[in-house]
């Protein structure tokens, strides 16, 4: 996606595209609200309406079926098996998402928020919810009081 947004048609910078992934980060459903903001700097509003119901779709039409067959799965051992696994699976792209995202970093601040939450998730055991929320509060006060922004 970030090819295709950024490098063949155009529709928006690379940094550009990391805010994305990082507000995408911050709400639920981190990937189809990236997909509603390139969806946005491609077609404008109905741009970012019509990418944020193809990505939501999927999603509603899953759990909706699911719903019917969960409750069979929890005495099912190759289920329970590929859901332990799920977990991991998720973990690792989130690092996935958090490498690219800490390489353009360029100031100070951003390293000791980025810092300060691994911190908070690893050691000190807070919700992601939480850090997220302080993170971005944190952030947004910084530059209110005179911080760069790369």
């Amino acid at each position: 996606m970030q090819h295709d947004a950024v490098q063949h048609y155009h529709w928006m910078t690379n940094s550009q595209f990391l805010d994305a992934v990082a507000l995408g980060q911050l709400t639920p459903g981190p990937i189809t609200q990236t997909v509603a903001v390139v969806g946005y700097a491609a077609g404008g509003v109905a741009g970012g309406l019509l990418a944020t119901v193809v990505a939501f779709s999927p999603s509603f039409v899953f759990v909706l079926g699911g719903a019917v067959i969960s409750s069979r799965c929890g005495a099912n051992a190759a289920a329970r098996a590929f859901l332990g696994g799920a977990g991991p699976a998720a973990i690792g792209a989130i690092i996935g998402v958090a490498i690219p995202l800490a390489a353009v970093l360029g100031e100070p601040w951003q390293f000791a928020i980025l810092g300060g939450a691994t911190l908070s998730l690893f050691v000190a055991r807070r919700s992601v919810v939480t850090t997220l929320l302080l993170s971005a509060a944190i952030g947004v006060l910084v530059v209110q009081l005179g911080a760069p922004v790369p």
